[in-house]
């Protein structure tokens, strides 16, 4: 993998004044169209199945409104979702910044809503990689960490969840 400017599986772009941050500079993937999944009733049941949390709150509006809730609230990796709606999931976004699958490595996530989500929500994701930086790993060998802004704009047209996963690709 390449870093900075000639990398081979993006171009550049600007992005605008995020909340809380100065403008900054990414690289958008290419081939990685947006996509749009709705936030059903089915997935935020399996989800709170997959939690080991079988309260109704997560996926009946009846149990939501009793619980003092004003719509059906989500988890919040609710977001992880979308992996399964794109062809290829997480090995497709893998292969499109050009990394190896067997030497990747999840190495964090961490999630800022800045609308809450909820059941009947649209959304629509749009992935940029915001930083590539290269490392000395501890064992030796270069570690190659890519950011990966994982915006998710609801029906409104309002940003309401921005996901940054680091991926970590090990050097042989």
């Amino acid at each position: 993998m390449k870093s900075g400017s000639g990398l081979p599986f993006v171009r550049h772009l600007t992005q605008g004044p995020t909340p809380g941050q100065v403008r900054v500079r990414a690289w958008e993937l290419t081939g990685r169209p947006m996509i749009t999944f709705p936030v059903d009733r089915s997935k935020c049941a399996e989800l709170g199945r997959a939690f080991g949390d079988p309260d109704p709150v997560w996926h009946d509006p009846a149990a939501a409104e009793a619980a003092g809730f004003d719509a059906v609230p989500t988890f919040p990796t609710v977001t992880v979702l979308a992996d399964h709606w794109r062809s290829g999931g997480v090995a497709g976004l893998v292969e499109a910044i050009g990394a190896d699958l067997s030497k990747v490595l999840h190495g964090e996530a961490e999630w800022h809503y800045y609308v809450p989500v909820r059941m009947g929500d649209t959304l629509t994701l749009r992935q940029t990689v915001a930083d590539v930086t290269r490392r000395e790993g501890k064992g030796g060998g270069v570690m190659t960490m890519v950011k990966i802004d994982s915006d998710f704009t609801n029906q409104h047209g309002e940003l309401a969840v921005r996901r940054t996963d680091t991926l970590i690709e090990r050097q042989s």
